[in-house]
């Protein structure tokens, strides 16, 4: 199975690409990973490669089959994909599925089908789905995508496969960024450094208010505030939240990313590593404090945010952010709390 043009997670290509040469590809496979990991598109690689007439060297790219897979358009392969504002597929998307898989493929050996299962992945669509995964159609291979498993009924994680994909290093996203994107080299290098090699969100911050400069901004923001609730005095805590009080935007972007900053120094004390702030030496010092603080921050963050998007006064919610990051409760917690 070729994955050339997909950066890292080697471990999880050469595994996969050994079921397939073997001719034991799982029925049910599951990729999780951070949003930008690029989940979406290896699932449609293995679709293509599934589908390719030449197994030897699958996904060809060049036999019919590849090229209908490149465009969307090949008979055996459905994408299924939540619509709208909606945060999980439907029941009704998955009982077309169920009904669709018990099918003969119409050109290829087998019928392939993503499921991005979306950000909350409902109970009920879960249930209905585990009743064709329970007994997979022989001819039939599902690729689900989701963050993580744990959002997952266990009974459904249980008939998967899974495998996680992590951003590539720094070094090789920033290489990705000039030859594939047309980036300075300088930029590339900011850019995926600021991400932790996260392509996806690369890309995205491309497109979103402020661009690059603004996410550097509240990224240095953020880095600053957390290393400020670490310091025993936090001397440079009012004039780091000075720009906050005149830019809401700017406000709620660094909440934000406090939050997650916060709840990933919860998981990286949990003994997990699945990150999603892109700060990770900065949430691996948070560590310093105990876990009942980090999640209380957390919490704090989220309840800031929710005052923010209520119109709160933005002085008084600005120094409520300062109340919270000095709260000394950090530093006075019993050692039977620490772990």
């Amino acid at each position: 199975m070729d994955f050339s043009g997909f950066l890292g997670n080697q471990e999880v290509k050469s595994a996969l690409s050994a079921a397939f040469k073997a001719g034991r590809f799982p029925h049910t496979l599951l990729l999780q990973g951070e949003p930008g990991t690029g989940k979406r598109t290896m699932a449609k690689r293995i679709a293509k490669a599934l589908v390719c007439r030449h197994p030897e060297k699958a996904p060809c790219g060049s036999c019919p089959s590849c090229i209908r897979a490149r465009a969307g358009s090949h008979p055996d392969i459905r994408l299924v994909e939540p619509v709208g504002s909606a945060r999980s597929i439907t029941v009704d998307a998955v009982l077309k599925v169920i009904e669709d898989a018990h099918r003969v493929p119409e050109e290829a050996d087998r019928r392939v089908y993503i499921l991005v299962l979306g950000s909350r992945p409902s109970e009920a669509a879960q249930n209905k789905l585990l009743k064709i995964l329970e007994e997979p159609p022989a001819d039939a291979v599902f690729l689900l995508v989701c963050v993580s498993a744990e959002q997952l009924l266990p009974t459904v994680r249980s008939r998967a496969q899974c495998f996680t994909l992590r951003p590539p290093t720094v070094e090789e996203t920033a290489a990705y960024l000039v030859d594939r994107e047309g980036l300075a080299a300088e930029e590339a290098l900011r850019l995926a450094r600021l991400t932790d090699g996260n392509i996806g969100r690369c890309l995205e911050l491309q497109k979103t208010r402020g661009g690059v400069e603004g996410e550097l901004q509240a990224f240095d923001l953020a880095q600053t505030l957390a290393h400020e609730a670490l310091s025993i005095h936090g001397d440079g805590l009012l004039k780091a939240v000075l720009p906050l009080y005149k830019d809401r935007v700017l406000c709620r972007e660094v909440l934000v990313r406090l939050e997650i900053l916060f709840r990933d120094a919860c998981v990286l004390r949990a003994g997990a590593d699945k990150l999603l702030s892109g700060m990770s030496q900065t949430a691996e010092e948070l560590c310093a404090l105990p876990r009942a603080v980090l999640l209380q921050r957390k919490e704090q963050m989220r309840e800031l945010i929710r005052r923010l998007d209520g119109n709160a006064n933005l002085n008084l919610l600005v120094t409520c952010l300062c109340a919270a990051l000095r709260e000394k409760s950090g530093r006075s917690v019993s050692p039977d709390d620490q772990d």
